[in-house]
């Protein structure tokens, strides 16, 4: 089994960006080794203890919308459940047994997570909770998890979406077997927390479809307030001449996120080459966001186009003062994605007032606000003519917006899993 699972991690790790690759891999590996040191356990409480998952995040914190979640979250349980739980950060690895307590250290606005020298036994009426998505460490835990459930501790874990089963051709195919493992082993024992209606639904279906026992769903909306702070300034030399240089465009539109195969730039960069070439449109249209995974030809192809710094932009590196500046200038944010659990991107985009044209998908008709403009990206014809309709007659500017600050969404995860 244990040479299984590292041939799935070296998968999956070696198939990461290479800016991730590397530190990765050390520091998974440097846990691994301090965890199998850990023999004591902690001490009794006189009060129920909830266990808060942070097995990827106390190891490396790649900025991503999960994480930002967990780190939300985690922060607003500390004091919505202060009086009513002990809250004790976790982890585990794929190589040692249970999870072992972690400490905070660091500022606020640098906090990091630690092991210390004990290891977890919850009992009953103790909670552990994950917002991770740490499948392969989890699937090795499974003994771990069906004490916890028979000492009478709650397992609580989040879906936030069905993306390897939905679109297995945007992941490495390592990812969908090993999501797939994690569902059907962890609803023997867990319940889940899901981001959304959507998801929850589509989970209840595949559970169902596949005769896996379901024990409780609920769902939640994750907050979105964390858009209003500004946590890194700078605008280089480069993006100074950028942002000038949209002014001699009629319209200009832009995309939010890391590149990714769901994500729709192929589609759309496709779209806008076709408007460039045929329609000779004054529009400009730009990607921002860091190279994921199984995109370099993508990502060789943004920079071979004859419009790449002419029309077309991408900055794979931006500030989030830079990013400020180019919501103040575009004429319309694009949620191109094939599927999400959520659509974060878009509740962005509202925020800050700007109109927004989004793939018309399940979960984007559930979170958009009312004036969001939809093309039907699944055809690309059609979604070619929707957008020459709004080159026409551009949508309305986003005046509504289904969001919530991260103390309400956690109240909302408090409520919905009743941990009052």
């Amino acid at each position: 089994m244990k040479i299984v699972v590292i041939k799935k991690i070296f998968n999956i790790l070696t198939k990461r960006p290479n800016r991730l690759l590397k530190k990765d891999f050390y520091l998974r590996v440097k846990r691994i080794l301090a965890s199998s040191l850990i023999y004591k356990t902690l001490p009794p409480s006189h009060h129920p203890r909830l266990y808060f998952d942070v097995t990827v995040l106390s190891l490396f914190d790649n900025k991503t919308g999960v994480q930002r979640v967990i780190r939300s979250v985690y922060e607003e349980l500390k004091i919505l459940l202060y009086d009513r739980y002990e809250i004790i950060p976790v982890s585990c690895t794929a190589f040692t047994n249970g999870f072992q307590a972690l400490e905070e250290i660091g500022t606020a606005k640098r906090k990091k997570f630690r092991l210390t020298q004990y290891k977890i036994s919850p009992k009953k009426g103790d909670v552990f909770l994950s917002l991770e998505q740490a499948f392969v460490e989890h699937l090795s835990q499974e003994k771990t998890f069906r004490e916890m459930k028979r000492e009478g501790c709650r397992v609580i874990l989040t879906v936030y979406d069905l993306l390897p089963l939905q679109l297995p051709q945007c992941f490495p195919p390592e990812v969908e077997e090993i999501f797939e493992k994690w569902l059907s082993v962890t609803s023997n024992f867990a319940e889940y927390l899901c981001d959304s209606r959507t998801v929850e639904k589509d989970l209840i279906d595949f559970l169902s479809e596949k005769k896996l026992k379901l024990n409780n769903s609920y769902w939640f909306y994750p907050g979105s307030n964390f858009v209003q702070n500004v946590s890194t300034s700078g605008i280089t030399a480069q993006q100074s001449l950028y942002l000038r240089n949209l002014k001699k465009f009629k319209y200009n539109f832009l995309m939010v996120g890391t590149i990714e195969p769901r994500k729709g730039h192929a589609i759309i960069l496709d779209l806008f080459t076709y408007l460039w070439e045929v329609e000779k449109d004054n529009v400009s249209l730009t990607f921002i966001g860091k190279e994921g995974w199984m995109v370099r030809d993508l990502i060789d192809n943004f920079k071979k186009t004859k419009y790449f710094n002419q029309n077309f932009y991408w900055f794979n590196d931006a500030s989030d003062s830079f990013l400020d500046q180019c919501y103040k200038q575009t004429d319309a944010v694009i949620v191109a994605s094939l599927n999400e659990g959520y659509g974060l991107p878009i509740l962005e985009a509202a925020q800050r007032n700007c109109r927004i044209i989004a793939n018309d998908i399940p979960i984007f008709r559930e979170v958009a606000p009312k004036e969001c403009y939809f093309l039907n990206l699944t055809t690309p014809a059609i979604a070619l003519k929707q957008l020459q309709e709004w080159l026409k007659k551009p949508s309305s500017i986003c005046q509504t917006s289904k969001t919530k600050t991260w103390k309400e969404s956690t109240a909302q995860i408090i409520g919905k899993t009743n941990l009052i």
